[in-house]
């Protein structure tokens, strides 16, 4: 059976409905040594974000890929409350970030040791927490990797290999992105297994057809952003469905955001896309059968086990 593993276990793929692949629910930009780094009441986090989760079931999303490595203030426990307080399919994220955020314990470790702790936090779970995450999220600098992140990069390589699970990075330059597929491959991982986060803000789209063509996914996560336009996310779509990598291709907003560190910040709602930018999509021409594989079918392919 294909399955997503979330933070209350394995959901059959057949089951996961609407998915947004890229959402971040809580995050703790601070040093990871701050006192109460990544913590918070339940009660403080649901007060501020369950409107949005309320409404987000009620447009008929049911699963949510929540992008928050550990780096930068993921909180498990925080994630299975919410999930079960709405009965929102919610997968959590192993894996690290950009160079400049990795804390010195990691940055001292050798790539069998980062592949070991990633497996862990996939087959076992995180800490003594028994959740498990169910995809690996890391990140690269916009001037190329670093050696630290090629690191990182080698072990996502040889964890996947080991569990399945997809990697996803930030990665906002095209030729960075086509580096880290190279390196991929000297690993052996196949690049269906890779996704190309905020692949939306490299503006060469021949960039975008070679990712494709190698056999990547590419994320257009940033719809609902005020500073891009709508328009801006159908032009990449249509090219790519033009271009026969109509398959390979994923929505979301990047939206959210409770920060530990600042509760009381502004929070960017989940709704934009299935509210709003599906009904452009459809305007825009988009197929029934086209907005199911861009929401439903590529997601949960992409992340399923």
């Amino acid at each position: 059976m294909a399955y997503l593993m979330t933070v209350r276990g394995p959901l059959d793929t057949a089951q996961a409905g609407l998915i947004l692949p890229h959402e971040h629910l809580f995050v703790d930009w601070r040093p990871a040594d701050t006192p109460g780094y990544a913590q918070a009441e339940i009660a403080d986090v649901r007060r501020r974000l369950d409107p949005d989760l309320r409404e987000l079931k009620e447009l008929g999303v049911s699963t949510l890929i929540e992008c928050t490595p550990p780096i930068i203030g993921r909180n498990v426990e925080v994630l299975r409350a919410l999930s079960e307080a709405h009965d929102l399919h919610i997968v959590a994220a192993a894996g690290a970030y950009r160079d400049p955020l990795v804390p010195s314990p990691l940055r001292e470790q050798r790539v069998a040791a980062l592949a070991d702790w990633m497996i862990g936090e996939l087959q076992q779970g995180v800490g003594e927490t028994g959740i498990r995450c169910g995809f690996i999220k890391l990140g690269a600098s916009d001037e190329g990797l670093t050696a630290l992140e090629e690191r990182f990069l080698r072990a996502a390589a040889r964890a996947s290999l080991r569990t399945g699970a997809v990697i996803a990075s930030h990665t906002l330059s095209g030729a960075v992105a086509l580096r880290q597929m190279d390196i991929l491959a000297e690993e052996g991982l196949d690049m269906g297994r890779f996704i190309w986060v905020h692949a939306h803000v490299e503006p060469d789209l021949a960039l975008h057809r070679e990712a494709a063509a190698r056999g990547a996914w590419l994320e257009y996560d940033g719809i609902g952003d005020p500073g891009t336009p709508d328009a801006t996310f159908v032009d990449l779509v249509q090219h790519a469905l033009a271009h026969g990598f109509g398959r390979q291709i994923m929505l979301s907003q990047d939206a959210g955001w409770y920060d530990a560190g600042q509760p009381d910040a502004p929070i960017r709602g989940f709704g934009y896309l299935p509210r709003h930018f599906l009904s452009v999509l459809r305007e825009a021409g988009f197929s029934p059968a086209d907005i199911r594989m861009l929401v439903a079918e590529n997601p949960k392919r992409a992340f399923a086990v």
